[in-house]
């Protein structure tokens, strides 16, 4: 019985144990030995090192080449063996109205080495007189270019003999061309005439054969300077507002008072000289500018000189490099320009020396790129005298349209 006793508690106290191991409160045992990389990676973890990812930069396009300002006024000249020309002929060279040799002008050119001697500076223009005409195209125009600067039309054509036509046929044309050449200096200047056809096209007449060119050896240049003197050889080119000449938009009348104007380019500066011959003071003689076409649809650009026993010098219309504040559309500039009063028996004058800064306009686009040594400096005179006689010497008389284009201020280049 006793044995029996026993193993009944033996299997109640293995019982208690197995019930004490396998109840709801029991724990899973931690693992004795934690793995040295778990097999599961916990949820949202990359299960790799990510792949760096390499972001290219976009292709940068290179900057545009800047496109170069294009004058509007540049004109293309074609050699005369590019029309349909029917004959031609170059007759008489003059020296202002003195007639050098006519008849034999092939001759003439031999002997001189095609050049006219100008280096005393007593020759004032160079005449060319001749005929010519194209098959089946008429010339509407007729003028000059010296050297490579803008030509200038002339309309020099002149009665046509009979002769001539049946030499040159129906559309040929005589003409006598002028160029001028007081105030050229320095040698080997290429003087010659161009035509242009009703089909707007311009030509050289024949420069090689018959030769329609003659050079021209000017005296020497004289240095500039801002003296108050107006020397011989000191400027390059001379314009006159005179009653021959005169347009006015104020129905006024000149009479004998006569502005002439001087100028010459350089690669820093603009220098001018203008007589007023007659003004008294308080008038105002003005240049108008266009640098290189820049400012075509705008108001031009001028500058005033204000006669006196000093002088006072405005900025009108435009900013500029030179002086980027205006007082309405002026500005008063005389501390800027280096001027000087000319003396002037009855009337009053001035020698000026305007910097480039003055032609590099701000106010409009592009125009302020301006380079003067480089581009075409487009210009006209203008005058107000008696503080409301308005003269110029264009060759349309201003209306109400005063943009540099409606005041066609690409007739005259400075040089």
């Amino acid at each position: 019985m006793k044995k029996i006793l026993t193993v009944l508690l033996s299997i109640l106290i293995v019982a208690a144990l197995f019930a004490a191991c396998t109840g709801p409160d029991t724990k899973k045992p931690a693992p004795t030995d934690a793995p040295s990389q778990a097999t599961e990676a916990p949820v949202g973890e990359p299960t790799e090192e990510p792949t760096e990812v390499v972001t290219e930069e976009p292709t940068k396009e290179p900057d545009p080449t800047p496109v170069p300002f294009t004058d509007p006024y540049a004109v293309t000249i074609l050699d005369w063996e590019d029309g349909d020309v029917r004959s031609l002929s170059f007759d008489t060279l003059f020296f202002d109205n003195t007639t050098v040799t006519d008849g034999d002008v092939a001759g003439w050119k031999s002997e001189n080495d095609d050049t006219v001697d100008g280096t005393a500076g007593n020759i004032g223009s160079v005449g060319m007189r001749g005929w010519a005409g194209f098959n089946e195209e008429e010339m509407v125009d007729i003028g000059y270019q010296i050297d490579d600067r803008a030509p200038v039309f002339t309309g020099g054509f002149t009665t046509t003999e009979a002769a001539v036509k049946g030499a040159g046929g129906e559309f040929a044309q005589r003409f006598r061309v002028d160029v001028p050449v007081k105030g050229l200096t320095g040698k080997g200047h290429e003087l010659k005439v161009i035509v242009k056809t009703e089909l707007g096209d311009i030509y050289y007449i024949n420069p090689d054969a018959l030769g329609y060119v003659i050079y021209y050896d000017g005296p020497d240049a004289v240095e500039k300077a801002v003296d108050g003197e107006i020397k011989e050889g000191e400027y390059a080119a001379t314009y006159v507002i005179d009653s021959a000449t005169a347009k006015t938009w104020t129905g006024s009348e000149l009479g004998d008072r006569v502005i002439t104007y001087h100028i010459s380019k350089a690669e820093d500066a603009v220098y001018v000289a203008i007589e007023g011959k007659g003004a008294v003071a308080g008038d105002q003689l003005q240049l108008s500018f266009n640098p290189g076409a820049r400012i075509d649809e705008t108001e031009a650009l001028f500058i005033t000189f204000e006669m006196g026993e000093t002088v006072k010098v405005i900025q009108n219309n435009h900013k500029t490099a030179l002086k980027d504040e205006l007082d309405g559309k002026a500005a008063d500039i005389t501390a800027l320009i280096e001027a000087k009063p000319v003396a002037i028996e009855g009337g009053f004058g001035v020698e000026a020396k305007i910097p480039a800064d003055f032609f590099k306009v701000t106010d409009v686009e592009n125009a302020a790129d301006f380079n003067l040594a480089r581009e075409n400096l487009y210009f006209g005179m203008f005058v107000v005298l008696n503080t409301s006689e308005g003269f110029t010497n264009q060759s349309e008389i201003p209306g109400s349209d005063w943009t540099a284009k409606g005041l066609s201020l690409h007739e005259y280049v400075a040089y």
